[in-house]
């Protein structure tokens, strides 16, 4: 990866690390039958060890110093982005992701290889929310959501 730019860096970061994000809220994946809470647990830890690998693969070969610097500037975009998911639905959140996450990869901006960590995680999360899909506004939202958040990431220089 030592051909990656900085920018291409935290482009391939992005996705797994608002995800990661978003399965730390409280409340983010609960499952509707409490019977099912134990299962659930192992599922939501499996998918955050996921997106945590994927989130910190493209800054594996940088040297610890320049590591840091990167990891700070992606920390930024995060918080940058996050700061407006107050009072938003976990679900809603889930679904905006999905939809700029399909939007890259159709693009070809992200490839998700087979087996990799972020097409693991995506294996486990698609069915944590995928019901939100049959609710027509609720989807609708959601697309408009991801348009918006490319936008916004454009503007600050990124998937351009």
């Amino acid at each position: 990866m030592s051909a990656l730019t900085d920018r291409q860096r935290l482009e391939l970061a992005l996705p797994a690390c608002l995800l990661f994000t978003l399965s730390d809220l409280p409340g983010a994946f609960v499952p509707a039958d409490p019977a099912l809470a134990a299962r659930a647990e192992a599922d939501i830890a499996e998918l955050r060890e996921n997106l945590r690998t994927a989130s910190l693969e493209p800054f594996a070969d940088l040297t610890p110093r320049k590591r840091g610097a990167v990891l700070r500037r992606l920390e930024r975009v995060v918080k940058g982005v996050t700061a407006g998911w107050t009072g938003q639905s976990m679900l809603g959140l889930a679904l905006t992701l999905w939809y700029f996450l399909e939007d890259l990869t159709e693009r070809e901006v992200l490839l998700l290889w087979e087996g990799s960590a972020m097409d693991r995680a995506m294996r486990r999360l698609v069915p944590m929310f995928e019901h939100g899909f049959a609710e027509r506004a609720r989807d609708a939202e959601a697309s408009e959501g991801a348009r918006r958040l490319l936008a916004r990431l454009q503007a600050d220089g990124l998937y351009r």
